[in-house]
């Protein structure tokens, strides 16, 4: 488990990306670079985590301000929840590149994952829908519960695993210094890169770079 501090604003600094396709691989995207080599850990703070669920649609503003007030007062909690943050989405990490490597989860990993959704899945609930006669899946809100934000990811995780087509969809970024994971949703599952404008287009400007070297050169 890491040590880890509370720091009791939103953070505006960071703007996460979401670009992989999936609640729970998006989760797993807030380190950079590579895991194993020189990844960078972004979610450093349980503010940082109530921005990203902020980002992702899981929490609205005046509820992600709430819980990071009543973190203030709760901060020995609240580095409990950063710290099982960060071990829930490693877990999670580890689970679909074992898909990627065509290997197989391990035990411990679903098991950090049973735990959350144990932890989380009381508070689903279903609601009425906007359109008239439906109904859908919701989220409980409760302004003490500072570990709310891992139940939907925790259920996101669960529903791309128990979805075998899905789950051998899951691919890592191909970009040199990204190790990102993406649901390949293309039509022929070609997709190489997290981002085509991002990595996709670095890839593209370095084999241009090679090419006119090779050219000048030969």
């Amino acid at each position: 488990m890491l040590n880890c501090n509370i720091q009791c604003d939103v953070p505006e600094a960071k703007k996460f990306r979401f670009v992989a396709g999936n609640l729970s691989l998006n989760f797993t995207n807030t380190v950079g670079g590579k895991r194993g080599a020189i990844a960078r850990e972004n979610l450093h703070t349980y503010g940082v985590v109530v921005s990203w669920g902020l980002q992702a649609g899981l929490l609205d503003d005046a509820l992600a301000r709430t819980l990071v007030k009543e973190a203030e007062g709760r901060p020995t909690e609240a580095a409990s929840v950063l710290n099982r943050a960060i071990e829930l989405r490693e877990a999670i990490y580890r689970i679909f590149f074992a898909f990627v490597e065509n290997g197989s989860p391990s035990l411990e990993d679903i098991q950090v994952l049973n735990r959350e959704l144990a932890s989380g899945l009381s508070r689903l609930r279903v609601t009425t829908a906007k359109e008239r006669g439906h109904f859908e899946w919701d989220w409980a809100k409760d302004e003490k519960s500072l570990d709310q934000v891992l139940g939907p990811i925790a259920r996101s995780a669960a529903e791309l695993l128990t979805s075998h087509h899905a789950a051998h969809q899951v691919r890592q970024c191909g970009g040199d210094n990204c190790g990102w994971l993406f649901l390949d949703a293309s039509k022929n599952h070609s997709r190489h890169w997290c981002d085509m404008r991002d990595c996709g287009n670095r890839a593209k400007v370095r084999r241009h770079r090679l090419r006119q070297r090779r050219e000048a050169s030969g």
